[in-house]
């Protein structure tokens, strides 16, 4: 767990000494974005095969295609959608070595990212603070496929929201070339269109969309039902049903960040940005409740909501962040350090969930 530590003041310690300096002025310094995007690339890059749920099945992918001689084959031995099949086998032209594979692809799902933050934060330091405690980085890094289909995603939020519908529908296919489940964020695109004049409408938007959310993946569940790989994942202990802790524990964390950031002057934030991009932030932030919400009884929407955990992040770091009140500075530590907590909370209490500690490099000694 020390390297979990380590990592948040990697973030912290440059964000005191850099966060409000600079020639981006308020927003801070774009140093911190480079120490983020190399310290999660490497993070990323050199973990051992023993590091995460589902490494273990990558590697094992990755050198079955590298065994093949040609795409069509290397499709026919992967459950995988087409479009991650297609970059191992390319990578696999090239190399044998799954840990550039990794690097390829974190350069790419971490450069999004931080792109994502460099547009749309106000604060540089407070959103990749708040974005760390959110397990945002965390999320990228273990789960591959939608760590990519999610980079996408976060490339294709400007089309979402300058209402270019071509150019962000065609972004979204791409991203399911990686992960399917990417296709049910085509329902955001409505979201510029939705009157949001007060805290309340946030809300009634938000149950809107979840439940349209909701009815398109039961929907979806009954088409990927017979597929090799979805249909396993579906029936799985993950899929099951019920209220389980981690949902539970994402809900209150959620909606105690959510109250707090609104005492900031939510609706005063909203109206002094009149390039509409705060409140499409924070409908987007709404919606990724409202799914978590929906997540207690359809449990596979709690993966859903990786594509919004980082819009939400910095959505309401912009909230607290350009607060007017006495209070703002005090919430903007408060939501951190809440969000810093329950992740924390996550790592010890059920390290099962992640297989990420103890960390280790493929450098090490003894290991897969």
């Amino acid at each position: 767990m020390w390297i979990h530590y380590a990592l948040f003041a990697t973030l912290l310690l440059p964000s005191a000494l850099l966060g409000l300096r600079g020639n981006a002025g308020r927003r801070g310094s774009p140093t911190l974005l480079g120490i983020t995007f190399v310290a999660f690339t490497a993070f990323s890059a050199f973990r051992a095969v023993s590091v995460g749920n589902d490494t273990v099945e990558y590697h094992r992918v990755f050198k079955a295609i590298a065994a093949t001689d040609s795409f069509q084959e290397a499709l026919s031995v992967s459950r995988f959608e087409s479009g991650y099949v297609l970059v191992n086998y390319l990578v696999s032209r090239l190399t044998q070595d799954f840990n550039l594979l990794l690097l390829i692809t974190s350069v790419f799902v971490y450069g999004s990212a931080v792109l994502f933050i460099k547009r749309y934060a106000a604060s540089y330091s407070l959103a990749l603070l708040f974005a760390f405690g959110m397990s945002v980085f965390y999320d990228l890094m273990l789960a591959v496929r939608q760590g990519i289909a999610v980079a996408i995603f976060l490339l294709a939020v400007p089309a979402l929201m300058e209402r270019k519908l071509v150019r962000y529908v065609l972004l979204v296919v791409l991203a399911s070339q990686f992960h399917v489940s990417v296709l049910l964020m085509l329902v955001v695109y409505l979201i510029p269109y939705m009157r949001l004049s007060t805290f309340g409408d946030w809300f009634k938007w938000g149950a809107l969309i979840g439940i349209v959310m909701f009815s398109l993946s039961w929907l979806l569940t009954r088409l990927l039902i017979s597929s090799a790989y979805y249909g396993h994942y579906l029936h799985s202990d993950y899929a099951d049903g019920g209220v389980r802790s981690a949902t539970v524990l994402l809900i209150v964390t959620r909606i105690i960040l959510m109250l707090l950031a609104a005492t900031c002057g939510w609706n005063a934030v909203v109206e002094a940005d009149p390039s509409g991009r705060t409140r499409n932030l924070l409908a987007l932030a709404v919606a990724d409740v409202a799914m978590v919400v929906i997540a207690l009884g359809f449990n596979l929407l709690d993966r859903l909501e990786m594509y919004l955990t980082l819009p939400f992040a910095v959505g309401l770091a912009n909230l607290a962040a350009h607060g007017e009140r006495p209070e703002s500075s005090y919430v903007s530590a408060l939501i951190v350090v809440i969000a810093f907590a329950a992740t924390t909370t996550f790592f010890l209490y059920r390290p099962e969930w992640y297989h990420l500690f103890p960390y280790r490099t493929f450098f090490e000694e003894g290991l897969p």
